[in-house]
């Protein structure tokens, strides 16, 4: 039975990979591919050890562009939702006629 990982694989800022000790917000080593990083994680931790593979913070395709439009689309949803919300708030005073 492997004991508890003690590094993570987690998605670099400046692209990559990275391996660090799991609570450590500085990355050990750095790689250009996922599988290069859990090989060294596995390296770093001894032969069968786990290691913890940070999918929150990993991209399932690392190579894969951010859509700008879809990014775009999605913040002037939300924004129009907010309003939204604000509106119905305001309709909601002034019908029960609330003061604030």
């Amino acid at each position: 039975m492997a004991d508890e990982a003690e590094f993570e694989v987690v998605r670099g800022e400046a692209g990559g990979w990275g391996v660090r000790r799991i609570g450590e917000p500085q990355a050990l080593s750095h790689h250009e591919t996922r599988e290069q990083a859990e090989e060294a994680a596995r390296l770093q931790s001894g032969q069968g050890a786990e290691v913890d593979i940070r999918k929150d913070l990993a991209a399932e395709h690392p190579d894969q562009a951010v859509d700008a439009k879809r990014t775009f689309a999605l913040t002037g949803a939300m924004a129009v939702g907010v309003f939204a919300l604000i509106a119905v708030i305001a309709l909601i005073l002034v019908l029960t006629d609330t003061t604030v």
